[in-house]
């Protein structure tokens, strides 16, 4: 008696009749965190900040120049020579101050380089923007997935514990029977080796939990307290509306709009401005140049005299020989070129196939959804039935635990495959370049508000 006592006071702990009050996070209250608390997205931010600029440091190579230069000297000089041919030599040290002040301005008239250097910093602003698109929709795949995957390690552990309860219940079934001479030796050995395997089960199963807690919180910023848990999922789970059935069309929205394909263009643009501006070393340059000038006691003859000089003119400078520099560097830069070029092939091959993968989940995961839902339907009518065989006498206490494990082992499936396809939903928007907050909201409704 009191030990089917203990047994039914363990199936009603198992599942959740006692609990206690602890604070919960959605997952719209974890985004909202990680805005501000993820460190990859704040240096994502800040790396976006500063790539605005290539366009406008581009862009001055354009513009004109304009320097200014003062100096003022304290001078000693020491002149000597014939007065007039076949005189004495004679010295004269001279002590005067002098100074000299100009200001130039240079304005590019014909440059290559100048002009591959602006289409650079396009081109670089352009990767940058992309990677900041990139890091804000990785952010809230990130985000869902760190939460689902600390929903499904506690999953998993209350899993193992209802079956560890099961495997220790076994072990004394088989004791007793064996004392009694009902039961075998080898009997009770196994049943006592499966609930040692069991418990150390669970102690890994804590560990998963608590290391997926830890991968939450990296990204909250070590917001999620210790005693704070996050919200499971509703019971009602409608699918979601896909805007278009055609993975063609996932497709051509992918190869024009995924934020790291965009990036890899752009960056295909820099390397061949980058060949532009070595190959540009073989042109002349011409500059268009204006100056005013002033000095004072510039040398020893005009002590005391201050001249003042205005030039206006074009200035051409003609590149000769470098000692092969200029022709190595331009292989080099269009190697690289290539290398770019090869490299975007290579990762538009890479996101259409796991496009794909997280179609075809998206797709597949409604049938699965459908299937394991009828399967946790017959598992709740094998409990129920379960249940009555031990009040008739037909069954043992044993059962009903075995068949609760079985119910939630069906939960357990069920829910990882619901997380699934809710993280292949944004995955999917996000290879397609279209994830927006609207959609990560769309999933954050399937999860309970605090």
């Amino acid at each position: 008696m009191i030990k089917n006592l203990f047994i039914q006071l363990l199936i009603f702990c198992s599942f959740g009749q006692f609990s206690s009050v602890v604070k919960a996070l959605d997952l719209m209250g974890a985004y909202e965190i990680a805005l501000g608390g993820d460190p990859v997205y704040r240096s994502a931010t800040k790396e976006y900040e500063a790539g605005l600029e290539y366009e406008n440091i581009g862009r001055s190579a354009l513009f004109p120049r304009v320097l200014a230069n003062y100096n003022a000297a304290t001078n000693k000089a020491t002149q000597w020579g014939q007065q007039y041919p076949g005189g004495p030599n004679i010295s004269y040290d001279w002590r005067y101050p002098s100074n000299f002040a100009a200001a130039q301005l240079t304005q590019p008239i014909i440059s290559l380089d100048a002009f591959a250097k602006w289409k650079q910093g396009v081109a670089q602003t352009e990767v940058s923007n992309a990677k900041y698109i990139y890091s804000t929709q990785d952010l809230l795949v990130r985000v869902s997935q760190a939460y689902v995957d600390l929903l499904f390690a506690m999953d998993q552990l209350q899993y193992l514990k209802i079956e560890n309860e099961a495997f220790k219940q076994q072990a004394i079934t088989s004791t007793f029977l064996f004392e009694n001479g009902e039961g075998l030796k080898t009997d009770s050995l196994e049943a006592k080796a499966a609930q040692l395997m069991s418990e150390a089960k669970v102690i890994d199963a804590r560990d998963m939990v608590e290391n997926a807690r830890r991968k939450l919180n990296a990204i909250l910023g070590n917001t999620l307290g210790a005693n704070e848990s996050v919200n499971s999922l509703k019971d009602k789970f409608p699918f979601l509306a896909i805007e278009s059935g055609s993975f063609k069309d996932w497709e051509e929205k992918a190869i024009a709009s995924n934020a790291e394909l965009v990036g890899m263009k752009a960056q295909v643009e820099v390397a061949l401005q980058e060949y532009r501006k070595n190959i540009a070393g073989h042109y002349p340059v011409v500059n268009f140049i204006a100056a005013i000038t002033t000095q004072n006691s510039n040398t020893v003859s005009s002590i005391n005299q201050t001249t003042n000089q205005n030039y206006v003119g074009v200035q051409v400078n003609l590149p000769i020989f470098s000692g092969g520099e200029i022709v190595s560097k331009s292989n080099q830069a269009y190697a690289n070129y290539e290398k770019s070029k090869a490299d975007f092939a290579v990762a538009q091959d890479r996101i259409v196939t796991e496009l794909r993968k997280q179609y075809d989940l998206v797709h597949s995961g409604q049938a699965k959804i459908r299937a394991l839902v009828g399967a946790k339907e017959s598992s709740e009518q094998l409990v129920q039935s379960m249940k009555k065989s031990v009040v008739s006498g037909e069954r043992i206490n044993l059962d009903i635990l075995l068949a609760q494990k079985a119910l939630f082992l069906a939960n357990r499936d069920l829910a990882q495959t619901k997380y699934s396809y809710l993280v292949a939903f944004l995955k999917l928007h996000q290879l397609s370049g279209t994830l927006e907050v609207n959609d990560f909201q769309k999933v954050a409704q399937y999860f309970k508000k605090s």
